[in-house]
């Protein structure tokens, strides 16, 4: 075992600063020692902003790199998987960003090769939060038996935000849009409150951004391991409409709840007063505020000392898999039914009288008729899920 560990950064993106400054804060234990991308330009430019020595524009030579103990993979989604297993196999252990793969069988792989190689590997997450950390260890065992729960989420974005990465907005390298690449954080500490996914499936479509291939509004049904149900809705056609957003997880004896994106202000209340503000007392202390926006910070110490003891990572590689059930489940149901969605929104709402969202937004529209009959059947108990424009003539 390494005194400190040394880091390798493949994909010099916009998230790989998160990671670099995560590391670098974590100077006693680690070095970032080389960064590495197929632009040679963005591997020259992380290196001469982060003081990095070693640069690379293949990532299987920095992967050769002896010094080279551990690696941040930070590149599209689509070469999550075959870096990954890259990596493992060189003996490297992974922090890979979400979504961990495209597919759970690609995940798999990735697990597979972990284990084979005896490395670790985690994935990007929120639930190293120890707001979070509380409420699922504390807080959820008192709430009872889950009856139900509901998340909605909103997330937009204009033209400009897939221009900036061509490779978003593609089924074959992103995975998905608004699923594949914001609501997978939520959905994943969903998931994970719940104990996993038994499965999942729903409806998406594309309202409002003509210029991706992939979904920008869906929603859908969740069986869980622990023998609850859920329904989600995510969009990132427009902004948050009044009282839209927020998750509900509804027990015999009380509940987990926010109106906030992200999930950082979660919160809970119980019927049994006095045992709820034993709880709060415990909360306060708990909850550090300096934690907000850092995730990458924490979970990269969590990583170094689960390495060094030999035990799991707070996130799990299987842990993680769980939230691409629904991401899988969601799309390939849906994939059939794009076209039906598409028409009967339009038939609910006036939107396409926009070009796209930023015209959208720019106009007014926070989702017009069509969010908010979309949320009724997201918030509807019911252990179906209702979709209207598969009704027969």
């Amino acid at each position: 075992m390494p005194q400190k560990f040394g880091i390798g950064i493949v994909g010099c993106g916009g998230i790989s600063s998160s990671h670099i400054e995560a590391y670098q804060q974590l100077h006693e234990q680690c070095t970032v020692v080389a960064a590495c991308d197929p632009v040679e330009a963005s591997a020259a430019r992380a290196a001469e902003r982060y003081g990095i020595s070693v640069r690379y524009t293949d990532h299987r030579r920095l992967l050769a790199d002896d010094r080279v103990h551990l690696v941040s993979v930070c590149v599209p989604h689509f070469l999550h998987a075959p870096i990954t297993v890259d990596a493992a196999r060189a003996g490297k252990h992974v922090i890979v960003e979400k979504p961990m793969a495209l597919t759970t069988g690609e995940a798999t792989e990735m697990i597979e090769a972990a284990r084979a190689s005896g490395v670790m590997l985690t994935v990007g997450s929120e639930r190293i939060n120890p707001r979070y950390r509380f409420i699922r260890n504390r807080v959820l065992p008192e709430i009872g038996r889950v009856r139900f729960s509901w998340l909605t989420d909103f997330y937009y974005r204009d033209s400009a935000y897939y221009s900036r990465g061509p490779w978003r907005g593609k089924w074959a390298k992103e995975g998905g849009g608004i699923f594949a690449n914001q609501a997978i954080y939520t959905w994943d500490q969903w998931q994970d409150l719940l104990g996993g996914v038994d499965l999942a499936y729903g409806y998406w479509t594309n309202i409002l951004h003509p210029e991706i291939e992939v979904e920008d509004i869906g929603y859908g049904l969740v069986f869980f391991h622990n023998g609850s149900h859920g329904k989600a809705f995510a969009t990132s056609a427009c902004e948050p409409i009044e009282n839209g957003q927020g998750i509900r997880i509804l027990g015999e004896q009380g509940e987990i709840a926010t109106d906030s994106a992200w999930l950082y202000q979660l919160d809970f209340s119980l019927q049994d007063q006095k045992a709820e503000a034993a709880l709060r007392r415990d909360f306060a202390r708990a909850v550090d505020p300096s934690y907000i926006g850092r995730y990458q910070h924490w979970q990269a110490a969590d990583f170094f000392d689960a390495i060094r003891s030999g035990r799991q990572p707070v996130v799990t590689p299987e842990s993680a898999r769980e939230a691409l059930k629904i991401l899988n489940g969601i799309h390939w149901h849906g994939w059939l039914h794009a076209k039906r969605f598409l028409e009967w929104a339009r038939s609910v709402d006036d939107f396409g009288r926009f070009k796209d969202a930023a015209e959208a937004k720019h106009g007014g529209w926070r989702g017009g008729k069509l969010v908010p009959r979309l949320l009724e059947f997201v918030r509807t108990d019911s252990r179906t899920l209702d979709a209207p424009f598969l009704a027969r003539d």
